[in-house]
């Protein structure tokens, strides 16, 4: 066996040390809790409160509390709950492009941040954060084709907020005690 063969035959042999030695940290998020409860079961578990959003930016938070709702339990059946979820969130709008003819906008960014709060019974802080998402959608001179562009970004941009937060506390309640 030359020496480049060898060679090749420890490098495989170091990856495969170091792959077997780093397997065990790994743990499925959707597994068995670290305290051996179900994580759905531990989601299903949070209560998520009323939003609190500015005046005229409550669309974007009625989206949020219903997707987090069917996210984090949409079994329908009441469960007795032991945390709840806390939100605020806020939202901005900045013009993309604009017409040249008209000076108005002709594509928007709509951007939201949602901070979060989860409480258990006892009233302490389990986990904290704050998530950010942004949606585009085209301004139309049609004003009803506008409001219902605005509509949709502001859900697709609730539904991002959600997923991101009930990642974060799935990665929460996978690793935790």
């Amino acid at each position: 066996m030359s020496w480049l063969e060898n060679r090749d035959a420890s490098r495989l042999a170091a990856v495969l040390a170091l792959t077997l030695a780093l397997a065990g940290c790994f743990r499925p998020l959707y597994g068995p809790t670290a305290s051996g409860e179900r994580l759905q079961d531990v989601l299903a578990a949070i209560e998520v409160e009323k939003v609190s959003s500015p005046a005229g930016q409550e669309r974007i938070g009625h989206y949020l509390r219903s997707e987090l709702i069917f996210d984090l339990d949409g079994s329908g059946t009441p469960r007795p709950k032991r945390y709840k979820l806390a939100l605020d969130t806020a939202e901005s709008i900045q013009p993309i492009s604009v017409d040249t003819l008209s000076g108005r906008a002709d594509a928007a960014l709509l951007n939201g941040t949602a901070r979060f709060t989860l409480k258990d019974t006892e009233g302490r802080t389990v986990i904290a954060g704050t998530a950010r998402a942004n949606a585009t959608y085209q301004r139309d001179q049609q004003r009803f084709a506008s409001v219902r562009a605005a509509r949709d970004a502001d859900i697709r941009v609730a539904k991002l907020l959600a997923d991101d937060i009930k990642q974060r506390l799935a990665a929460y309640f996978a690793t935790s005690p």
